[in-house]
């Protein structure tokens, strides 16, 4: 068959150094066209790449009837709005997280990929770790009893963003560390959860490491359906975290379990017993294979006819904790969930 035609939005890392190696490294994906607002990146990124076609004006990609899908890298921003209008021109849609600004650009995505047909996914790549899915796998099928809490961060340690870039840009970027990093561990924790539907939150948010407009730390109480506590911490800059980024926990009645690295803990006949199953070496905490396999279930969807997962209303979960999040940290009490 045909190469699925994809186009790039963005010149940023996440594209660079993932999403470009992963769908170089499809069968049947081709990449023919990249657009950015500056020029310069653009025709950067179009050269080490070997990209065709080039646009400064996202309205001309939109336009252009060879292209099948795109990925949304660009800043947080523009996720709803050129989603939306790649969704109104037939196009598939993988966005970067987070998903949209609010709630409500989240809501007006999802009706856009309903309006058109298309496939809305929304790039949770942790979704597609192997350890996270074992976590996953080990809480379904009851081996750890009855879970009673989880836990999850993403905190960069020593570095984070530039301060003057998007990134700490509040019109760009809509929040700090906790929308950047720590909306990978509210989704992580409703996966491992199956899907867990979460109903009140509490957050303390604030900026200590640099001199930054927005936060560069949370954490943030999130309690579940069933009274399941969630605990997930963000940051930027940190000095110490208890684990690499994505590092998650479960607590159950019979036994406990963790990833990166994975361990099992369970009492079999009275007897505690540790097991550390193995898994695949990691080169970095944003392991490359996780990016690859969510790539190919994008890829797997759009030609399949399947509706991807986490889709728009999946995600949009994810975004209610968020905005709930920000809002209980600025009264200063906890927050349901609607």
């Amino acid at each position: 068959m045909n190469k699925l035609r994809i186009g790039i939005l963005g010149t940023g890392v996440i594209n660079r150094d993932f999403h470009l190696v992963t769908l170089r490294n499809h069968p049947q994906a081709e990449v023919v066209a990249a657009a950015n607002h500056r020029p310069e990146s653009l025709k950067r990124l179009a050269a080490d790449f070997n990209i065709p076609k080039i646009y400064t004006d996202f309205a001309d990609m939109a336009a252009d009837p060879d292209i099948d899908a795109v990925v949304n890298g660009l800043p947080n921003y523009l996720h709803a709005p050129v989603t939306i209008q790649m969704l109104a021109a037939g196009k598939h849609v993988l966005c970067e997280k987070p998903m949209a600004l609010n709630v409500a650009e989240g809501e007006q995505m999802i009706a856009a990929a309903e309006r058109s047909g298309r496939k809305l996914m929304i790039a949770h790549m942790w979704r597609f770790d192997r350890e996270i899915v074992w976590l996953r796998d080990l809480i379904a099928n009851g081996q750890l009893g009855r879970i009673f809490k989880v836990k999850s961060h993403a905190i960069w340690l020593y570095e984070g963003p530039k301060p003057g870039s998007w990134f700490v840009t509040p019109e760009f970027a809509g929040g700090g560390a906790l929308a950047d990093m720590g909306i990978h561990s509210i989704d992580t924790m409703r996966f491992i959860l199956g899907g867990a539907r979460p109903v009140k939150v509490f957050a303390n948010v604030g900026t200590f490491f640099r001199d930054i407009p927005l936060d560069d730390t949370a954490t943030v109480m999130v309690e579940f359906e069933g009274g399941i506590a969630g605990l997930l911490e963000a940051g930027w800059y940190h000095l110490y975290a208890d684990g690499l980024e994505g590092y998650t926990q479960a607590y159950g009645t019979k036994g406990y379990a963790r990833v990166l690295p994975a361990e099992l803990q369970t009492s079999i006949e009275g007897i505690w017993g540790v097991t550390k199953p193995e898994m695949p070496k990691r080169q970095q905490q944003c392991d490359l294979p996780m990016y690859q396999i969510q790539m190919d279930h994008f890829i797997d969807c759009i030609i399949k006819d399947k509706e991807p997962s986490p889709n728009g209303p999946d995600v949009l979960w994810s975004m209610r904790v968020l905005e709930a999040a920000y809002r209980s940290a600025q009264i200063g009490e906890a927050v349901a969930i609607e």
